[in-house]
């Protein structure tokens, strides 16, 4: 059977790239096998909206600075919004709700499957954090301090579709294992573009997959420590198709990026 993999998103008229023996190409998409998130557990998510429907996910970094892949910014930024405070996509009351007023991806990402695929979208306005208002808590994700490996238990949160294809409206949550790249490399195929900027999440000898799939794009993958939620990774790519595959899934490892979030934050 031909394998693919795909950048995670949900992208509308996206196109797709050729790589030897491997489809790129961004299309619908999942978190298989996770459950759903009590409201407010992940007060950091936030969903990016194109013409009113979800496309990528992001990560709250401060009040107006927004964490996700470079793959979910072709938009201009004028078209972006995002949406602070969601645990259900439909919910639009007690809902912040934030223009795009400026993209920046990372100056080596290439636009399709491989390293460097992290982004930032400034805010025209910042989210007011830590306030419930009506709705759900909004706050920041601490970013890793480099006193915890990435590697270990994590959790991984989006919105998408189930293994059956149904798309639900709650936001889902799957605990995962993190594991960084030397073993993430031994995991897939020889030919993966994969690069120790990534890290992967994977139950090896899992007969079925479990964990990112098309849609989460951008979404954050954390893991708890004495300090406090880390997000560690940045749903990126992995293979196709996703009920059926067993190979892990890839992120951009966070603490690989610090200095340069730090200058263009």
């Amino acid at each position: 059977m031909k394998l693919a993999i795909v950048l995670l998103a949900l992208v509308c008229g996206a196109h797709s790239l050729t790589l030897p023996r491997l489809k790129a190409a961004f299309s619908s998409g999942d978190i298989i096998d996770g459950h759903e998130a009590q409201p407010g557990e992940a007060p950091f998510i936030v969903s990016l909206e194109f013409l009113g429907s979800h496309f990528c996910a992001g990560s709250i970094i401060d009040e107006d600075t927004i964490l996700t892949a470079g793959h979910c910014l072709a938009y201009p930024a004028s078209l972006i919004n995002v949406k602070a405070g969601k645990h259900l996509r439909s919910d639009n009351v007690g809902v912040q709700s934030a223009k795009a007023s400026r993209v920046i991806v990372h100056p080596l990402y290439d636009n399709g499957v491989g390293p460097n695929d992290i982004g930032l979208i400034k805010l025209a306005t910042p989210f007011d954090l830590n306030t419930l208002r009506s709705g759900n808590p909004v706050g920041s994700v601490k970013l890793p301090n480099g006193q915890y490996s990435s590697a270990g238990d994590g959790v991984l949160y989006g919105w998408g579709m189930d293994r059956s294809s149904n798309l639900p409206n709650a936001l889902q949550k799957l605990d995962t294992r993190i594991i960084e790249f030397a073993e993430c490399k031994r995991e897939l195929p020889g030919d993966a573009p994969i690069d120790p900027v990534n890290i992967c999440s994977h139950h090896k000898g899992e007969n079925l997959y479990e964990g990112a799939c098309n849609g989460d794009s951008g979404g954050p993958l954390v893991t708890v420590t004495s300090a406090g939620v880390e997000q560690v990774g940045i749903v990126s790519w992995g293979y196709t198709p996703c009920a059926t595959s067993t190979y892990p899934s890839v992120y951009t490892r966070v603490a690989s990026y610090i200095d340069w979030i730090n200058a263009n934050k």
